[in-house]
């Protein structure tokens, strides 16, 4: 036992010794005296002067300790500011004993009054580029996978650090070539006890401030950090983070709170934010992101779903001015739902749905390359009403009695503004079906329309509807690669209630009614309502079946024409101002707003019409001219029949402006026309029955013969006059 005792003495000697060498070194050591060994080392290796104003203190058990004072690196050659880095204080302490054991037990770490200047110039050189140039990345096989000893240095594996504080930090960073001034200032980080494979709380908060233009912004998170550098798995789980942004590119304050757990798995290559909620103007929003192939291209994909937001109240938040409509009561509801994935320069939006008061939209949507993108959408609504969402009609004073309205001075002048340079580089391809559609007070339902929009030229083709008992079917047209635009339109109605539709489209009486099939092929150019009237261009054609044309009575205008010629008085009317008819149809060129047609036709049990004659858009005025015949009595439409009259050609005439039209009949020289070939009729009738005598009774009785037809002529002009009365 005896060789015991003596190697304990000998242990207790040697452990004597140490610590009387080590009282000794304390004692006689001074760190300081190295300082400008460190600053030559440092001269050295970088090419940049390290300059050491603090104190340097050192303690090795029963910690090893360093603190550092102030302490300065300077920038690299060509930038601006004088220090690349300088710190007011470091302070790290690691405990002795189990740093014998390999094990890195870190009691403290305090980094206070850092200043950090990262710059690049306007060639792209960084100021770190240097520093930088030596350090050669070591190579990792693919083939070959580090294992986890090799992740993982054996000193790391039982790394404890008490806690890490960086108080007071300041970071700018200047890019010539972007033209960016930022600054995070200040910065400060709390890290509860950081061990491998376990939590602990974490807070910060940084200040950033932005130069030209002007934004501030505050931000501050809290959550609990996981590190698990073995399998490279790390995570920030309960993450609260919030925003106060500031300044004169945003419309308003930003106050935004964001939540959820972020984790990164290096190992598979992925990153997930999960149970993620943003907050930001009294709107909510959730969902989910996962990225993956985080060291390649990068594909994000997730859901997020917003819950009621109101338009209006987020408008107004965001310093917007919310739009006068129609409907005071739209944009009060509205939510959003959908799925996405993201990768490289494409945007897939999937699950789409939104909703919008009354309305619900929906589809997907495609957005490839970001800079100039290419929209490809395929949507459906279930219904809309675009009328409410328009301004409101401009209130507009019924005029008093005895007053007239003022009459328009012609078509407005005032130029309409497009979006033309937002037009010009749209690449746009979508599809839209609405099941029930209200616009200009038109009820339109099955709406299936194709949008194209490439290289400056819109197209809405096809377009088809059903509308008014009948279906619609058509095309419209933008060329904005001019100055001027130009327009193209091309409709085809089929079995259409036309009185229904200009009731509602006009909110007047319809000057049309009937089953109206309807051809349109127009182009205009023009950039206000004036211009494009003057450039109206195209052709058409129409049948009207079983409808009426309002503001005109064809039998009402014969027989007042009649009356007046007979010397009566006009007989008052109750009957509608209108002119019945079973068919009408016509074919018509507009060129350059003036409108043609020459064989206008038009068929009812009492009239057949034909009509030719010009509608100048422009001047507004009327030019037309309808040769009607009375195929039966007028007593129909409830007036006294004129059966003289029937099959002789009545022209009527229709002159002047749109507001103030004038209706013309020349029935004087109807009758006058009627009375000649009467005449004729009859002086031929005589002449064959003379024809019919022997001739000596010709020579005898050619003077009895002349009277009697004069006689005859005279009682046959009188007869027929009295039949007109």
């Amino acid at each position: 036992m005896k060789w015991i005792k003596r190697a304990l003495m000998a242990v207790a000697l040697v452990l004597v010794l140490f610590v009387a060498l080590l009282i000794f070194l304390l004692a006689t050591f001074d760190p300081n005296a190295y300082k400008d060994r460190i600053s030559t080392a440092v001269q050295e290796q970088t090419g940049r002067e390290l300059t050491i104003s603090g104190d340097i203190g050192l303690s090795i058990f029963p910690r090893l300790a360093l603190a550092l004072g102030e302490t300065t690196l300077a920038n690299g050659e060509g930038f601006p500011d004088d220090h690349f880095a300088r710190i007011r204080e470091v302070d790290v302490a690691v405990a002795m004993l189990p740093l014998l054991r390999r094990e890195l037990q870190v009691e403290r770490v305090r980094l206070e009054g850092l200043d950090l200047n990262l710059a690049r110039d306007a060639r792209g050189r960084s100021n770190w580029d240097d520093l930088l140039k030596d350090v050669d990345a070591p190579e990792v096989s693919a083939e070959t996978p580090p294992s986890e000893s090799d992740a993982l240095p054996s000193a790391l594996r039982g790394l404890d650090i008490a806690g890490i504080e960086v108080i007071d930090a300041r970071v700018r960073w200047r890019d010539a070539q972007a033209g960016t001034d930022l600054v995070v200032d200040p910065f400060n980080l709390t890290l509860g006890r950081l061990r491998l494979g376990q939590e602990t709380p974490l807070e910060l908060t940084f200040q950033t401030r932005l130069g030209e233009p002007a934004l501030t912004a505050v931000t501050d998170l809290s959550a609990l950090l996981y590190l698990d550098v073995a399998n490279q798995r790390y995570g920030l789980r309960r993450l609260t983070a919030t925003l106060d942004a500031r300044g004169e590119t945003l419309p308003a304050p930003i106050l935004a709170r964001l939540e959820g757990d972020l984790w990164a798995d290096l190992r598979n290559d992925t990153a997930t934010l999960e149970r993620l909620t943003v907050t930001a103007f009294d709107t909510q929003l959730t969902g989910l992101m996962k990225v993956e192939s985080l060291t390649d291209e990068p594909r994000v994909h997730g859901e997020l779903r917003s819950g009621r937001i109101n338009p209006r109240q987020l408008m107004q938040a965001l310093g917007m001015e919310e739009p006068e409509t129609a409907n005071p009561d739209v944009l009060k509801n509205a939510a959003l739902d959908l799925g996405f994935v993201m990768q490289g320069e494409r945007l897939d939006l999937s699950q789409l749905m939104v909703t919008l008061d009354e309305t619900t939209l929906t589809g997907r949507a495609t957005v490839s390359g970001f800079a100039t993108p290419a929209i490809n959408l395929s949507l459906q609504v279930d219904r809309i009403n675009l009328d409410h969402y328009l301004p409101p009609a401009e209130d507009r004073p019924a005029p008093g009695a005895g007053q007239v309205p003022a009459p328009r001075d012609g078509w407005p002048e005032e130029t309409i503004d497009l979006p033309l340079a937002l037009l010009r580089p749209l690449n746009l391809s979508g599809d839209l079906g609405i099941g029930r559609l209200v616009v200009g007070n038109l009820h339109l339902s099955d709406v299936v329309l194709e949008l194209r929009a490439r290289d400056g030229q819109v197209e809405l083709r096809p377009f088809r509807a059903a509308l008014y008992d009948g279906r619609v079917e058509g095309a419209l047209g933008l060329d904005a690669r001019g100055e001027i635009p130009r327009f193209q339109a091309r409709s085809n109605l089929q079995g259409v209630r036309m009185g229904n539709l200009l009731q509602d489209l006009t909110g007047e009486a319809p000057m049309v009614t009937g089953t109206a099939n309807l051809r349109l092929d127009l182009n205009s150019r023009g950039d206000s309502v004036k211009a494009l009237i003057a450039g109206l261009n195209g052709d058409g054609d129409l049948r009207f079946a079983d409808g009426a044309v309002k503001g005109i009575n064809v039998a009402q205008i014969i027989r007042d024409a009649e009356g007046r010629l007979r010397g009566r008085a006009v007989e008052p009317a109750d009957e509608p101002v209108q002119t019945d008819f079973t068919e009408l149809t016509g074919s018509f060129r507009i060129n350059n707003g003036v409108v043609d047609n020459q064989d206008l036709q038009a068929s009812s049990p009492l009239l057949r019409v034909r009509g030719r004659g010009t509608v100048d858009l422009n001047r507004e005025r009327l030019d037309y001219r309808l040769d009607t015949g009375l195929v039966a009595t007028l007593e129909g439409q409830g007036g006294r029949s004129l059966d003289d009259l029937r099959n002789v050609n009545l022209p009527i005439t229709i002159r002047g402006t749109f507001s103030e039209p004038r209706f013309g009949l020349d029935l004087a020289g109807v009758v006058s026309g009627r009375l000649d070939q009467e005449r004729e009729r009859l002086e031929q009738q005589v002449q064959e029955r003379v024809e019919e005598k022997v001739q000596p009774l010709i020579d005898q009785q050619r003077d009895r013969v002349q009277q009697e037809a004069d006689r005859i002529r005279d009682q046959l002009g009188d007869r027929l006059l009295d039949r007109l009365r």
